[in-house]
């Protein structure tokens, strides 16, 4: 990855479009573990790229490009709900949209990890998605959201608890 970053801080679109490419997934999993929107989501990831493509040759180490993307993601997200909780601007439609949302995440035969994490806080959803979906360390999400890591693994430990007594079993290991 750190060679197509190099490749996209050059001006390569092609790169860059396959940086974005291979992040999409992830970057849509970690909007929506903070907004609940479709159409927020897609306002957040879009703006979340335009960001980066205006900022990438900024970025001194290849290396965190990734990090560096959801820190930018995660302050997208916080804009939007800063916004809607400003002008406190649901309507039944997006009332609606979301039942429905919540509806189409439950499959017939599995219950996806979005519809696990439904019921807790914003906060724990998403280092939960951080930290299982993605795959980034305790130390990584520490950095990312600038919270001490101690703080991160207790966070997820009392997350789990919480699917625990909710779901039974253990679903986190």
């Amino acid at each position: 990855m750190e060679e197509l970053v190099e490749k996209a801080k050059k001006n390569d679109e092609n790169a860059f479009n396959e940086l974005i490419y291979l992040t999409q997934n992830e970057m849509y999993l970690i909007a929506k573990s903070r907004l609940k929107n479709e159409d927020d989501i897609a306002d957040a990831i879009q703006e979340t790229i335009i960001a980066c493509y205006k900022n990438l040759r900024k970025l001194r180490n290849s290396s965190f490009f990734k990090t560096w993307l959801v820190k930018i993601l995660i302050n997208e997200c916080n804009k939007i709900n800063k916004r809607k909780k400003k002008h406190n601007d649901y309507n039944d439609q997006t009332i609606i949209n979301e039942y429905q949302n919540e509806i189409d995440q439950i499959q017939l035969d599995s219950v996806s990890f979005d519809y696990l994490i439904r019921n807790l806080k914003d906060e724990e959803k998403l280092i939960l998605t951080l930290y299982y979906y993605s795959d980034y360390s305790t130390k990584e999400i520490s950095k990312i959201l600038k919270i001490n890591e101690s703080t991160i693994r207790s966070k997820i430990v009392r997350a789990k608890e919480k699917l625990r007594k909710e779901y039974g079993g253990d679903l986190c290991e």
